[in-house]
């Protein structure tokens, strides 16, 4: 079967729509190749060039480059030996194990990843050619995600040093963690088993990855789709502004170009960043858009992400979403932490939708007619200011896995009733799929990512007895490690769990149970 085989739902850029069926044709189309079969392995690639790892797509661990493989061919920051053999797996209708994320949603009857990542663009189109790979050939991707440092001003607590500077700098100033300490094999790390002054070239060094990355960029930019800056935080990386000045004399009128941004960098690199953008924003690029991230409300917000200035960062956000002609996309890394004001985070997001996103059904309308359809700014007038994107405002809601003491399975059921279902609820009843209010509520695929995490956490409840082995490892003891490690953060940090999160004081309460028997079997 072959893509032009299937008869696909387009929007007017010949884009394929968020439209349910164009993902069942795309998951058809896969599995008659096989049963692990997914394009992202063969066009995505994420690279953190601070450390020399690579994974595609971001859900796998990541693996290290060997130096080796990229001093005989640069080609190898894609092409890694590991990343060849999967590849093989893949188009010989095998699942490679790295690839367990999808594998789990698929088996709670969901479609995954796997689906929706190959429904790109940047994917399916190649999709004709991929079918008759070997896995040998050496690619080159025509989405690229990279991560030049590991240098940032924030400490997020689902972050470590390998992604943050300023992790680092605490396990130095203060010693590394771990939870259930003295309890024989429950005993783990959290952070700082690793070698703190050799784990990331610093942004200062040089950096060979980098420097393979640059023999390696120009020959591939011309075929790249998109291209997608991370960090770290990647406004305090010299690379990053480096990209940006190359992307201003080297025009790319099919290139998507991303930075992921934490919108909390001093004034100095904000405005600097805000120039360079004017630059490149209009005509250099088919679109810019800005990855930033938060996941909860208020100080529960800046108990998740230390360092964020939660007002500072919705003043940013504003600010981008009124530049013109830029999108921006909150990645809301949704974990335990996160259920108890989520839905006060979707409210905001539901009101910077309403405000900033356009209504492309109604265009003619307003200008033929003399009815106004919306209060404040006309469609027509945001349209003229963001020409580029039909969508300037969306949210994704990635679901954080690891460490597995914040993995949202974790939580009580009555969380679940008195918040995740909530949310979940507010999120569908303004999701709308109809042209009237096209793209001023949620979207469809944006609320099915929430879903994926809400039945996900149901049948837990379903298929995990309590009291089974089954639960104690799945359930019992991570909750007991976020027991040890909140306790531990609060006194490191000066922070008080209950204080802001009171309304989580009976699922706090779990965690100390828990934690408590583990000590009681541990004798």
């Amino acid at each position: 079967m072959l893509k032009n085989d299937i008869d696909w739902i387009y929007d007017k850029n010949r884009e394929l729509t968020s439209d349910p069926s164009n993902v069942e044709n795309v998951n058809k189309l896969l599995n008659n190749k096989g049963c692990g079969f997914c394009l992202a392995k063969f066009t995505q690639v994420t690279m953190h060039l601070g450390t020399g790892h690579v994974h595609s797509c971001h859900h796998p661990k990541m693996h290290k480059i060997p130096l080796v493989e990229i001093q005989e061919d640069h080609r190898a920051l894609f092409n890694t030996k590991h990343l060849k053999q999967a590849r093989k797996e893949m188009l010989t209708d095998q699942k490679p194990s790295e690839c367990d994320y999808c594998w789990r949603i698929e088996a709670d009857g969901n479609l995954s990843d796997r689906s929706f990542k190959s429904s790109k663009t940047w994917a399916l189109n190649k999709h004709d050619d991929i079918v008759n790979y070997t896995g040998e050939e050496n690619l080159n991707p025509s989405y690229l995600e990279v991560s030049f440092s590991n240098a940032c001003n924030m400490s997020c607590l689902y972050c470590g040093p390998e992604f943050s500077s300023k992790w680092t700098e605490d396990l130095k100033q203060k010693g590394p963690m771990k939870v259930l300490e003295g309890l024989g094999e429950n005993e783990r790390w959290v952070q700082g088993w690793q070698d703190l002054d050799t784990l990331n070239y610093k942004n200062r060094d040089e950096n060979p990855y980098v420097e393979a990355f640059w023999k390696w960029f120009p020959e591939i930019y011309s075929g790249l789709e998109t291209y997608r800056i991370t960090g770290g935080e990647p406004l305090m990386s010299k690379e990053t502004f480096r990209s940006m000045d190359w992307i201003a004399e080297n025009p790319n009128e099919k290139l998507d170009f991303s930075i992921n941004t934490n919108l909390s960098v001093p004034d100095k690199l904000w405005q600097k960043f805000i120039e360079k953008l004017k630059k490149i924003k209009n005509n250099k690029v088919k679109g810019v858009t800005i990855f930033t991230s938060c996941e909860a409300w208020g100080e529960r917000a800046e108990y998740i992400r230390r360092g964020l200035d939660f007002e500072l960062f919705k003043t940013r956000y504003e600010e981008l979403a009124s530049l013109g002609n830029v999108k921006v996309v909150v990645m809301a890394a949704y974990n335990v932490l996160s259920i108890s004001s989520f839905q006060q985070f979707l409210e905001w997001q539901l009101e910077m939708k309403k405000k900033y996103n356009f209504n492309s059904a109604l265009l003619w309308w307003e200008d033929n007619v003399p009815f106004k359809f919306r209060e404040g700014p006309s469609n027509v007038e945001l349209k003229k200011n963001s020409p580029s994107h039909i969508l300037p405002l969306g949210i994704d809601i990635p679901y954080v896995r690891h460490p597995r003491f914040l993995d949202a399975q974790i939580s009580t059921d009555q969380l679940v009733q008195d918040f995740m279902i909530p949310a979940m609820n507010y999120m569908a009843y303004n999701t709308i799929d109809n042209k009237w209010m096209m793209h001023t509520s949620f979207e469809l695929n944006e609320m099915y990512k929430l879903k994926q995490i809400t039945d996900h956490r149901m049948s837990i409840t379903h298929s995990i007895e309590p009291g089974t082995p089954h639960h104690y490892k799945t359930i019992i003891l991570p909750r007991a490690e976020l027991y040890d490690f909140l306790n531990t953060k609060d006194i490191r940090d000066g922070t008080n769990f209950l204080e802001v999160f009171p309304e989580m004081a009976d699922f706090y309460q779990a965690c100390k149970e828990a934690k408590e028997l583990v000590i009681s079997k541990s004798k």
